[in-house]
């Protein structure tokens, strides 16, 4: 169970709170979270009036993204800014650093990183940063470093990821995915423990679903690759996404969020192969809004450990991983395991 800080924290702001993942967002953290108070930001304030009434404990309030402070003044005390719409000129995060604040951003692309990156380079000891632009802002990471504790080495890492062609994803989701393949046509992945940038031919791939369907698939640049790559030393990762029916929704149910990972590597002199998969019944709006809330949990310290100092972080630096994936379960994920072990000779 999360339990409540004791320490007067100001209000959480989440700036495009009124977007798709934005209110499930402040509706995992109100529920989480019931007497944290919360400001829901956004461009048009009727609609982020309407998720502030609808939580509780929470105000709306109109921000502008190329505004500094995003156009709030000196008198909003803000404890923590959530920035979940694509922010371009970087103001939300100056905000937090000048109030000392934590930053937690999801839109900042694996590809366009260096300008928060040089803002981080120049103020390292203003304000927690956090980079949660991982698939689903962190799920498959952790659902990967699960499974890799079972091995002593790593050769492999493959990620896949089935987006339900009915889940609601909303514009800026899409905006986002346009933005990182138009500006990246190529897609990261190390192989043979070097960085590679497929395209072409050798972008396309094969997700094996929850129900044993072979999908075509691409590969995608997130996050997690290189999160996986420093935490484990595999030589091989990849992430391939597929768009198409869920499992979930084949077999009658809600349009879920899907994930699954295979790892190859040793374990006692045997070659070891592990195959884990991740299904959200709420969809993967959801889970990413989940998601922002672990870390935004662990990063203010709100689950009974102190809060984040200064410095960069991504989300499995700030939480651990069996609480965070039991915060999954608990909200509503099934994960399966299956490992196979052969003899080497």
């Amino acid at each position: 169970m999360i339990l409540e800080n004791k320490v007067a924290l100001g209000q959480v702001l989440f700036a495009g709170g009124s977007g798709f993942v934005g209110r499930t967002a402040v509706k995992w953290f109100r529920k989480m979270h019931p007497n944290v108070p919360v400001l829901v930001g956004g461009r048009n304030l009727q609609a982020a009036g309407k998720i502030a009434h609808e939580v509780g404990t929470a105000e709306a309030v109109a921000i502008d993204l190329d505004k500094p402070h995003l156009g709030l003044g000196d008198d909003v005390a803000i404890a923590a800014v959530v920035m979940l719409a694509p922010e371009a000129g970087l103001n939300g995060l100056s905000y937090a650093q000048d109030l000392g604040v934590p930053y937690l951003n999801i839109n900042a692309a694996l590809t366009e990183i260096g300008p928060e990156l040089a803002l981080f380079a120049h103020r390292a000891t203003a304000a927690p940063v956090v980079l949660a632009s991982h698939w689903l802002a962190g799920a498959a990471t952790f659902l990967a470093l699960n499974s890799a504790k079972s091995f002593k080495s790593i050769q492999s890492i493959r990620l896949g990821a089935i987006l339900d062609e009915k889940d609601p994803a909303g514009p800026a989701s899409h905006e986002d995915m346009e933005r990182v393949h138009g500006a990246a046509p190529a897609s990261l992945v190390f192989q043979g423990g070097r960085r590679v940038w497929l395209s072409g031919d050798a972008a396309k791939g094969k997700v094996a679903s929850i129900d044993d369907r072979s999908l075509d698939a691409t590969a995608f640049s997130t996050f997690d690759i290189v999160s996986l790559q420093v935490a484990t030393g595999a030589s091989d990762v990849r992430f391939d996404l597929v768009t198409d029916e869920s499992s979930s929704r084949r077999r009658g149910g809600e349009a879920a969020a899907e994930i699954v990972v295979e790892i190859e590597g040793e374990t006692d002199g045997q070659t070891k192969r592990s195959r884990s998969m991740l299904e959200f019944k709420h969809g993967a709006v959801s889970l990413t809004g989940l998601s922002v809330v672990l870390s935004l949990t662990s990063v203010l310290g709100l689950n009974d450990r102190s809060p984040a100092p200064p410095g960069l972080y991504l989300p499995e630096l700030l939480s651990d991983t069996k609480w965070f994936l039991d915060e999954l379960r608990s909200a509503g994920a099934t994960i399966y395991e299956d490992s196979k072990s052969t003899l080497q000779f």
